[in-house]
This record gives C-alpha cells, structure tokens and sequence, in this order.
C-alpha cells in the first residue's frame, strides 16, 4: 500500500488554504495560517505523501510538465492548426498556454507544500530522527521542482518560504542563485537520509540523492554560460558523485520493460513516480497526450507524435535495435473495431507504412506499403528520387488487364499527407490497459541507462575515452539482449574513437535511449545552442520533411493542418538551422501570463526568453 499511498494524501493533507478547508475544520489541531502540529507519524506521513503527490498533478507529471518536455522538444510533431499544441512543437510556445501554466503552476504548488511542510515538521513535537529524515525527503523534492523550472525556464522566482497566498510578489532569481538552493535542498537530503534506506519505488533514498547531484554537475558542466574553469569544477564534482552511485543500480535485462503498465521494482529504477485510477486528485492523462483514440480502450487525442525525422533518424541508425518497438507505434490493432479477426483491414498503420487494397485473380484483398529502408543510400534520410522509384514494388493489379497502378508514396509520406496517419506515434507512456483519460502507468523519472550515459560523457570530458565507450556499451548491451535471439544492433562503440567522436556519438545516443521520457526538453538543451542546432537539424536535413515544410518548400499539401516543420526562418538552407535568434530564444519556456499578471514583482520585462 505504501508504494502508491501518496497519490491518496492530496486532499487528505494539504497545507495550503485553499485546498484543504473543509478538512481543516474537522481537524482543529491545524490552522488556517498554515501551522501544523506534527503529533504523530501517521499525520506527518500524510503531509510527506502530499508533497510526493503533488508531483502526480495533472499540471505536473500528470500531464503539463510531461507534454511541454517532450512536445515542445524540437522533435515531436503535432497538428499544424494554431492551437496550443502547435505553437510548442513549432518551437513558439505562448505565454497563455495551458500546458506551460499547469507545469510552472504544478511545479510551485509543490514547491509550496514542501514549504510549509519543513516549517512545520521541525516545529513539531517528533523525534530529531524522524523530522530530520522527512525534512530531507521534502528538501529532495523542493529541489527537483527547482531543477525542472531553472532548466526549463532559467531565472524564476525562489520562494523557500510558506505563505498563503500562491501569488507571493517576487522578483526572478538569476539562474545560478536557483541551482545554488537546489544544491542545497539535494546536499542536505543526501547528508540526511539514512546510508541504510530501503529503496521503495515512488520514494527518494540516499543514493537517489547521489544520482541526481551528479546530473547537475553534469549539466552545469555542459552549460556555455560558464567560464572553463568553472565547468572543471563541475565536471570533477560531476565525476564523484557518479563514482559513488555506479554499480549502485543495474540495467532492466529487457527494455521494453520499463515502460509496460504500472512498472514496478525496476532495478533500473533511480526515482519515479506512481499513479494510480483510483485517485480523484492526481493521474496520469499520458495516454490521452500520446495515443490514437482507436489504440487502446481509453480516450486519446495523439496531441504529440514523433516527427518523420527523427523517427528514420533512429531506424536507419540501429536497424533491428529492440528499442525502436518500444519507442515508436507506427501499426497496431483497432481496438474499436469491433472485429474479432486481425486483419489488415482491422489495423491501422502510420508512417512509415501505408495500407492499400489489390486485387487478386478472383477477390480485393488488403496490403501495406511500406518505406523499404534497406534500399536507401542513406536509410537515415530517405530522398523523394528513391521513393519514386522504389515504389513500383507497391501495386494494385486489374485482374482483367494485368495493369498495375503504383502506390505513390511520395504523394503518401512527403506531399499530400492529409491526417496522423503520417507521422509515427511516441509508444513509452501509451497505457494499452488505459480507461478514459487516466492511465496506470508509472512514470520512471531518472533510470539508470541516463546515469551511465552521462557518466560516460563525465569521462569523456575528462580525457578517459575509453572508460568512456565501456560505460555506453553497457547500455547498447542491454538494448541488444532485450529480445532472444540478441539483435545485432546497436552495435557498440568502436575502441579507437576520439573524444570527440565519442561526445557528439553519446549525445545521439541519449536521444535514442531516452526518446519521449521526461527530461527530453533539457538533455536537448543543455549545451545552449549549440546541441538545440544538432537536434534540430535532423529534422532539417531530412528529404521527406524538407519536401513537406512550412517555408519555401512546401508543396502540394491541401490540408495545412498536416505538414512537417523547418526550423529557423530560411528554408532555403537545407540541413542548416541559420538563425541564432531563434535558438537563444527557445533555450527556456516563457513565464505564464498568469504568473506576470499576478506576481508585482515581475513586469512584462521579465518575459525575456521563449517568444
């Protein structure tokens, strides 16, 4: 019961006033100034599982904060209809949209419980053991909230104090005064939690704390923003922290499960959250963002798919790599149907196939088409003149005259697209068990593959490329043994690659183990503009998209709801992301009008990133 309790605690204990009135009034020993008496371990559980549990909100992992990481990361695609879910995946993020006010809104409401929560769990009348103990678990938290805020939006405000009001007027902090609070919240936790801790999913222990101070160093290691020197402090810290955590967790033996319904145990598992359908306060709505409403038997909209590019990115990289199946849906069975047989006809198909009907000597029967990426010269970045000519394999037959008419799939995957079905869906957080909008599924938050990868940048960086290379390995091992027979690929890394071969490789190879989880927005940006340019520019090298672009390419495409997107304001640059402008201004989110609106200490100055 522990690992899911904290979902139930929201509403149960909450410590602002708005959420928790009529609950204050059947407990009096509370007041409506915040201050809690901590008489007993059960009550203060329940006040550490609410702010666990604010991390479950549906402006939080539940759905806001979740949808900006990956929809706005420069490589999903929605809906080129003007809507909110177009804007961020255009890169063009407004200040009023929905999903930007409920993560910046759920990300303080947490911070706000943590808040009050450490006033008062110290002012209480508990052992020094306990209050340190769920002191430093509130601190984690605290300090996790204030990470995804300064890597996604830069300077906010810094409120470490409780207060009434969740529109208390307060000026930005620079960027690097937030990560100093966050090494304290996350040094604190570390010094605190005991060296012994169970390991319970849904919960932060000591080693959790470990892992995540080494993904900051890493981070601010990677950051332009600071001088040389600076970033060798970073680095070195960076590196002993990853020397203490290593070998602390181990690989999931197959892939595909860290991402099946209501994971749990994981061995790959550093921290996550849990949700469960039962709460009325807290689920995850990650089915509806990334599902076609016919794949599993809950609602979905697919607000978020992959874009085209980065899709053949990974499939031509890794041919047969165990991790493309879990990471993309391109066919599957229509659950609503309401037929028994799985036929073609009873299946839908994405890019990169397309369904066609031909006919036999004697009856219409059903095929698929597909982009046959094995006869590419580049099976990376398919080219229009291949299509065309390749397509002659793909035909419909009259039985009466033996002529065949081609299916084209240029028309079908580069022009005249006309719905979803050209782009692949993202598959790790779609819940096949899903009811309505809420979903079972657990979201993994940091794993153990992303602390190796970092890792293995660390040494790198440090000039011990080969430690390096072992470390990526581990995980290209597990991608390839997650099916039996093993896959051939990936493949691992060469020995006598340089440094900085091996740097702009690990950087790709985040990309393919960590597609469509959780920090996508940030590992993306993390070297400034420079490593915004090399994500985006897999999209602007690719043929098919460049053929089907918003700028000077676009071609025949009646329905403009359904095109891909070149980015940087000149198309005519092929491959290239030109504009600087435009990078710097997609490095952080803006800040929600709602915060400008209702904070005095800001002023329309203040929105200075995002657009």
């Amino acid at each position: 019961m522990k690992l899911i309790k904290y979902i139930f605690a929201i509403g149960v204990v909450s410590l602002s006033m708005t959420a928790c009135e009529d609950w204050l009034e059947e407990n009096p020993k509370y007041s409506m100034d915040n201050t809690v008496i901590f008489d007993s371990q059960e009550t203060a559980e329940q006040a550490l599982d609410a702010c666990y549990g604010y991390l479950t909100s549906q402006d939080c992992f539940g759905q806001g904060l979740y949808e900006m990481s990956v929809g706005g990361s420069g490589l999903s695609w929605s809906q080129t209809n003007g809507a909110e879910a177009d804007r961020y995946a255009s890169l063009n993020a407004l200040p009023a949209g929905d999903a930007l006010l409920w993560a910046w809104r759920g990300l303080y409401k947490a911070i706000q419980e943590c808040n009050s929560f450490i006033v008062n769990m110290n002012a209480g009348t508990l052992s020094d053991e306990l209050k340190t103990n769920y002191t430093a678990q509130a601190s984690f938290i605290r300090g996790l909230c204030y990470y995804y805020l300064s890597m996604m939006w830069g300077d906010v405000p810094l409120r470490i104090d409780p207060s009434s009001s969740d529109a208390v007027s307060m000026k930005k902090s620079p960027f690097i005064d937030v990560v100093d609070r966050i090494f304290i919240d996350w040094k604190y936790a570390y010094d605190n939690l005991p060296e012994d801790g169970e390991h319970i999913d849904g919960y932060i222990d000591k080693m959790g704390v470990a892992a995540y101070l080494a993904k900051l160093n890493w981070l601010l290691s990677c950051n332009p923003d600071f001088d040389e020197a600076q970033r060798k402090v970073y680095l070195n810290d960076a590196k002993t922290w990853c020397d203490m955590v290593y070998g602390k967790y181990s690989l999931q033996s197959r892939y595909a499960d860290l991402f099946v319904n209501h994971v749990q145990n994981s061995p790959e598992s550093i921290f996550q959250i849990n949700f469960t359908t039962a709460s009325d306060y807290s689920w995850n709505r990650m089915n509806w963002i990334f599902a076609a409403d016919n794949a599993t038997p809950g609602t979905a909209y697919q607000r978020i798919r992959a874009t085209k590019a980065f899709h053949d990115f990974f499939r031509g990289t890794y041919p047969g790599d165990p991790r493309y199946d879990a990471t993309f849906l391109t066919r599957w069975y229509d659950v609503k149907s309401g037929s028994s047989y799985h036929y073609v006809s009873d299946s839908v198909y994405t890019y990169p196939y397309k369904s066609y009907k031909t006919k036999s000597t004697n009856r219409v029967v059903d095929a698929v088409a597909y982009i046959p990426y094995d006869q590419m010269a580049d099976p990376t970045n398919p080219t229009i003149d291949e299509l065309t000519a390749l397509q002659e394999q793909f035909y419909t037959e009259n039985a009466t005259t033996g002529e065949h008419t081609v299916v084209n799939l240029v028309q079908q995957f580069a022009r005249s697209v006309g719905d979803h079905a050209g782009w692949p869906l993202w598959k790790k957080q779609i819940d096949f068990n899903c009811q309505a909008q809420q979903s079972n599924n657990n979201i993994i938050l940091y794993r153990y593959a992303d602390f190796l990868l970092l890792m293995a940048d660390v040494y790198n960086e440090l000039d011990q490329t080969g430690r390096a290379i072992s470390l990526v390995n581990e995980v290209l091992s597990r991608a390839r043994n997650s099916v039996t027979p093993a896959a051939a690929q990936p493949a691992d890394f060469a020995a006598d690659l340089t440094k900085d071969q091996v740097r702009d490789k690990i950087f790709y190879e985040r990309l393919f183990e960590l597609a469509a989880e959780p920090d996508m927005y940030i590992d993306i940006r993390r070297g400034g503009t420079e490593t915004l340019k090399k994500a985006l520019e897999i999209v602007n090298r690719h043929h098919i998209t460049y053929e089907h672009c918003e700028g000077e390419a676009q071609h025949n495409n009646p329905d403009q709801r359904f095109r891909d997107r070149y980015f940087g304001a000149d198309a005519t640059f092929y491959g290239k992301v030109t504009d600087e402008s435009f990078l710097k201004k997609n490095l952080h989110l803006p800040i929600p009008h709602s915060e400008l609106s209702a904070n005095d200490g800001l002023s329309a100055a203040d929105q200075n990133y995002g657009y």
